[in-house]
C-alpha cells in the first residue's frame, strides 16, 4: 500500500520542531509566508535542515527571490538557480521552485536553464502552475519538458476545491504534492486523489505584544494541528 506523506510550512527552527513533535514527514522551509513564501537566508536555512535531520523530517526549500507574481527577468532566474546550486550542495532534498511566461504559460527556457545546471530530478514546481492560464496545458508542458513532481492546489484556491485537476495530475503521472487551505477533513479525498503528499502550514497565531512601530503579528506551527493532519492522513487506505 502507498502511503501519502504530510509535509508543513516551517519558517523558523521552532517550526521545524513542533512539525517533527506532530509526526510530520518533511518540511518546506520558506520565509515571509504573507506574501506565499520567499526565500529564507542560507545560514538560518542550514540551521533548521540540521535541525530536521536530527528529527528524522525531509527538508525541501522554497526558491522564490521576490514577491508578486511567476514572471521573472533575467538576473532573477540565475539568482534562483545558485540559489538552488546552494543549498542543494547543503544537504537539501528538493527544491521548490517555478516561474511562467509573459503569456501566462509554463516558462520552458527557465526549466531548461535549470535542467543544464541543477537537474530537474531535483525540482518540484511550484504553484506557479496554478497561476497560469490554463492548467491542464500547462501540466502537459511539465511533463513534456521533464519534470516529474509539483505542488498544486489543482487551480483552485483550495486543494480540496481543485481535487480532479489534481487526481488528473496524478493519473497524468506527475508526482502530486497537494497545498493551498488543507485541513484534516480534505484528507481523504486527497489522498484517494493518488497524491504523494499533502501539504499544509498548521499555523496559529503567537507574539506577546503589539509593535509600536511595526507589525508584530505573526504565526508559527501548532503540534496538535499537525497531529490531526497526520492522524486523518493515516486513517485512509489507499491501494
Amino acid at each position: 500500500m502507498s502511503v501519502c506523506r504530510v509535509e508543513v510550512v516551517a519558517s523558523t527552527v521552532e517550526d521545524v520542531l513542533c512539525a517533527a513533535a506532530g509526526g510530520a514527514d518533511r518540511v518546506e522551509f520558506c520565509a515571509h509566508l504573507a506574501s506565499g513564501g520567499l526565500t529564507a537566508g542560507r545560514s538560518l536555512t542550514e540551521e533548521a535542515l540540521g535541525v530536521a535531520r536530527d528529527e528524522g523530517l525531509g527538508f525541501r526549500v522554497l526558491i522564490r527571490p521576490r514577491e508578486g507574481d511567476f514572471v521573472y527577468a533575467g538576473v532573477e532566474r540565475e539568482v534562483m538557480i545558485a540559489e538552488a546550486e546552494a543549498c542543494l550542495a547543503l544537504g537539501v532534498e528538493k527544491v521548490v521552485m517555478g516561474g511562467l511566461d509573459g503569456n501566462g504559460c509554463i516558462d520552458l527556457d527557465l526549466l531548461a536553464e535549470f535542467d543544464r545546471i541543477v537537474g530537474l530530478d531535483h525540482l518540484v514546481f511550484h504553484r506557479a502552475l496554478d497561476e497560469a492560464v490554463d492548467h491542464g496545458r500547462a501540466r502537459k508542458r511539465l511533463l513534456d519538458a521533464g519534470v516529474s513532481t509539483v505542488l498544486t492546489s489543482g487551480g483552485h484556491a483550495r486543494a480540496i476545491d481543485g481535487l480532479r485537476s489534481i487526481s488528473e495530475s496524478s493519473e497524468a503521472g506527475l508526482t502530486v504534492v497537494a497545498g493551498a487551505g488543507v485541513r484534516p477533513e480534505h484528507a481523504a479525498p486527497l489522498v484517494k486523489a493518488g497524491v504523494e503528499a499533502v501539504h499544509a502550514s498548521c499555523r496559529v497565531a503567537c507574539g506577546a505584544r503589539s509593535g509600536r512601530l511595526f507589525d508584530a503579528a505573526r504565526t508559527r506551527v501548532d503540534v496538535e494541528r499537525v497531529e490531526a493532519l497526520v492522524a486523518a492522513v493515516q486513517a485512509v487506505d489507499r491501494p
